[in-house]
C-alpha cells in the first residue's frame, strides 16, 4: 500500500512524503542513486530500531526492507498508465489524497499485525516508548526532520509534501484505531 502511495506522489508531481523529499535532496547533493540512499537509510533505521525497539521488528519488517524497491516497481506499473502528470490539478490532488490514504492504511496494517512493522514505524514506536510522547507527535517530528533536511539539500516539495507532513501520523493512528475495531 505504501508503495502505491509513493508512486502516486511521484506521478502527481505535487510534492512527496518526507522521506522521498529527503532522498531527493540527498540525491541532488551527493549524486548517489535514490535507491542506494534509500537502502542505506533503511539499514541505519533498521539498526537503530533494533536497538531501541526490537519487539516490533519481525519478518514483515525484514520483508518490507528487502522488497520495497520491487513493490515500488510493481506499483509503478499500475499507476504510470494513468498519466497523472498530464491530468488537471484537481485529479492530481485526488491522487495525492489517495497516496496519503495508501501510506496510512499500509502502515496501520503493519502496526496491527504481530509480524513486524515498517522500518520507520518500528523506529518511531521505539522513540514513543523512550520519550513517552504520542505516536502522532513523534511521527510529526520524524517527518519535519526529514522534510526539512531534504528541502535544505534541494529536495522537491509541494502541496503533497505539506499535506503528508501535517496529516500522516494522525491519519495512520486513526486508521489503526478503525482497523483495531474491526480486526481482532
Amino acid at each position: 500500500m505504501s508503495q502505491i502511495g509513493t508512486c502516486l506522489y511521484a506521478d502527481c508531481q505535487l510534492g512527496a512524503d518526507s522521506l522521498t523529499v529527503f532522498l531527493d535532496g540527498m540525491n541532488k547533493t551527493t549524486h548517489l542513486s535514490i535507491s542506494f540512499i534509500d537502502q542505506f537509510l533503511i539499514i541505519i533505521m533498521l539498526s537503530m530500531a533494533y536497538f531501541i525497539n526490537k519487539q516490533h521488528i519481525g519478518i514483515s519488517t525484514i520483508i518490507h526492507t528487502i522488497t520495497i524497491g520491487l513493490f515500488i516497481l510493481l506499483a509503478s506499473q499500475l499507476i504510470s498508465p494513468l498519466e497523472l502528470t498530464k491530468q488537471p490539478f484537481m485529479i492530481k490532488l485526488i491522487g495525492i489524497l489517495f497516496a496519503e490514504l495508501s501510506f496510512a492504511f499500509g502502515f496501520a496494517l503493519m502496526q496491527k499485525f504481530t509480524f513486524g512493522m515498517a522500518t520507520a514505524d518500528a523506529f518511531i514506536y521505539g522513540l514513543v516508548e523512550k520519550t513517552h510522547l504520542s505516536y502522532i507527535q513523534i511521527h510529526f517530528i520524524f517527518d519535519i526532520f526529514f522534510f526539512t533536511i531534504g528541502f535544505l539539500l534541494g529536495g522537491t516539495i509541494g502541496i503533497g509534501s505539506i499535506l503528508y507532513v501535517l496529516t500522516s501520523g494522525w491519519l495512520t493512528y486513526k486508521i489503526r484505531i478503525i482497523i483495531n475495531n474491526y480486526i481482532q
